[in-house]
């Protein structure tokens, strides 16, 4: 009788185990996520499809809960609520908004290199181990590549001793090279750049060549500079405590997903930048060519301005950085193209 009643509760506790299993690979985990802009922002073009194919790829098992922009934390806010826990991710946000925590942050934006090349040279581990240290948080990539930033002005500019006096905002990584061209540089945050260039607190803005147009900027301003230099550097990534409770399949669907839309949100990105050069064109923006020898000045001035800047402020990731970022650090082979 003894064994009896023994073996059926073996079978039960069994069951109930089972149970208990089946429900803990079915839990939902929820992932509250901000971003720096606002959500109808076209540079939040690729968010909603990244949060359909984690939700997909993990089965429901995580669902982002996307919150919105600046209207749930302030911009430059934002990289101090993930650190503290307060929001769990950040799905689109600039490295140069976390200079006041990470001082190598504005290294990305000067990267010779795409996302996926950065995979193959050592940069991606570089940022996840910076990332940590610094901002708490697991980086999970970037999505976009090539994308570059530019001048954009209300005065003409024929030559670059033409700048010198304007004033322009700029986020931190601009700072450097905007002093070097004799200009003023005004931090402002992107959500307030309209009205600042329409009420002529600044003559222009410096800004990624696309996505300026939704914030309205094609009808104020006059003039865009050639050439670009520096290229967009979005950053995603999750509180580092909130990751490591993440289920590691679950981790590994994520990962895979950032990596397809590294490719993906680039690819539409040069697409809406193409629909964007005919919006400012119908608007009546003139795209002014600096001469060839100033053109060379402008964006060496660009480049050693800044790296001068990161090798100061971070003598421990910066020369790291500089090596890992240059085109001869992805090995020959790597990709089909080489």
């Amino acid at each position: 009788m003894k064994k009896k009643v023994f073996c059926v509760l073996l079978l039960v506790g069994i069951m109930i185990l089972a149970f208990m299993g089946k429900e803990a690979t079915s839990q939902v985990t929820v992932i509250k996520a901000v971003t720096a802009f606002p959500k109808s922002n076209a540079n939040n073009d690729p968010v909603p499809m990244f949060i359909e194919a984690v939700n997909k790829r993990t089965q429901g098992r995580i669902q982002i809960d996307y919150l919105g922009g600046p209207e749930v934390f302030a911009t430059f806010d934002q990289i101090h609520a993930l650190k503290a826990g307060t929001i769990d991710a950040i799905l689109y946000y600039p490295w140069a908004f976390m200079k006041s925590l990470m001082p190598e942050a504005e290294a990305q934006g000067l990267s010779e290199l795409t996302a996926w090349e950065e995979r193959k040279s050592g940069v991606f581990e570089l940022w996840t181990e910076i990332f940590e240290k610094r901002v708490n948080a697991k980086f999970l990539g970037r999505f976009h590549s090539n994308l570059r930033f530019r001048i954009f002005t209300n005065k003409k500019v024929e030559k670059i001793a033409d700048f010198k006096g304007q004033t322009l905002r700029v986020m931190p990584l601009y700072i450097p090279f905007i002093k070097g061209l004799g200009a003023n540089p005004v931090t402002i945050p992107p959500s307030d750049m309209y009205t600042s260039v329409e009420r002529g607190v600044v003559d222009g803005v410096m800004y990624a060549e696309w996505s300026m147009a939704s914030f309205g900027l094609h009808e104020v301003i006059k003039y865009t500079i050639d050439p670009p230099v520096f290229q967009l550097e979005p950053a995603t990534m999750i509180n580092l405590d909130r990751w490591k409770r993440i289920p590691k399949d679950s981790q590994d669907q994520i990962l895979d997903a950032m990596k397809d839309f590294e490719y993906i949100a680039t690819m539409r990105s040069f697409m809406l930048l193409e629909k964007e050069n005919k919006m400012r064109e119908k608007a009546g923006m003139k795209i002014i060519t600096l001469p060839p020898e100033d053109a060379a000045k402008f964006t060496k001035l660009a480049y050693d301005t800044t790296w001068e800047q990161i090798l100061k402020t971070s003598p421990e990731y910066g020369p790291k950085l500089k090596k890992a970022m240059s085109k001869e650090a992805v090995p020959k082979g790597s990709f089909p193209w080489q």
